[in-house]
């Protein structure tokens, strides 16, 4: 276990690193608190997966003493790990934008006679979006959850000032399959290339940056044109060694993991504790 100064930095890090990720699911609609079952899921995850100091397989109680997690939050989460539930899954907070098409589509007050729902004012009584809101509940005015919606084209404002629902979810216009590729396939590798340097620096995997503070903007564009022809170079290298070696005839499932090399170029403002 690291000592107290260590992991007041290692939290630090956690931090910045959190910054780009909340901006993300903030992007996308994902709310906090969606967002913290996630967190308690992995942290139930992993410590269920680790023995203890001493070589036993980990309980509910001792998965509770290392994740801070009383016992029947424990249970409730290794519950949802052992038999999974996707989609509406109603342990799940979801955030008001997605709540609000919820209801929209579903409470009797907004829809019609053939369960359509139904065009409404702002305000001015409870069939209304203000209405709608007030049944979503929280403290976030209607107004701001009408300004996502709009522009993430989850309904329109109609010539007499009425809302139109046009989606049934919420998916922000920013969300990008790509993206939700990427962060799976490119950065968690990333994360647990630098958590098995932690755990195992005898055996550390490559873990290189070149950067810097002090590159003026006029050397930026070519920077970036420099970096991506290395950087594809050195790519095409790996690939063509990967294919030479590769054997086909394994079946995905049966290799005990995956192996890599990833390059990806980085720019940002400068923070106090960068």
């Amino acid at each position: 276990m690291l000592n107290s100064d260590l992991q007041e930095r290692l939290l630090d890090a956690v931090t910045r690193c959190m910054r780009p990720i909340a901006r993300m699911l903030l992007g996308a609609g994902i709310s906090y608190l969606q967002f913290a079952e996630v967190a308690k899921r992995a942290f139930v995850e992993q410590a269920l997966g680790e023995p203890d100091s001493k070589g036993r397989t980990t309980n509910v109680s001792r998965v509770a003493v290392r994740t801070g997690l009383s016992r029947k939050e424990v249970s409730r989460v290794r519950r949802l790990i052992e038999a999974p539930v996707r989609g509406n899954d109603s342990t799940l907070q979801i955030g008001r934008p997605a709540r609000a098409l919820q209801l929209w589509h579903a409470e009797p007050r907004f829809v019609d006679e053939s369960g359509l729902p139904i065009d409404l004012p702002f305000d001015g009584g409870e069939q209304t979006f203000s209405g709608l809101m007030k049944l979503v509940g929280g403290d976030v005015p209607a107004g701001a959850v009408r300004a996502e919606l709009l522009a993430a084209g989850g309904m329109v404002e109609l010539p007499n000032g009425k809302f139109r629902v046009q989606k049934r979810f919420f998916v922000p216009s920013a969300l990008d399959e790509d993206l939700i590729v990427g962060f799976s396939f490119i950065v968690a590798p990333l994360l647990e290339t630098l958590s098995h340097n932690l755990d195992d620096p005898s055996v550390a995997f490559i873990q290189r940056v070149a950067y810097s503070d002090h590159l003026p903007q006029s050397a930026l564009v070519e920077f970036r044109n420099v970096s991506h022809m290395q950087a594809e170079g050195l790519m095409n290298s790996i690939d063509e060694w990967i294919s030479a070696r590769e054997d086909t005839s394994i079946v995905s499932g049966d290799l005990p993991r995956r192996v890599g090399v990833g390059v990806f170029y980085f720019e940002g403002v400068k923070t106090s504790r960068s």
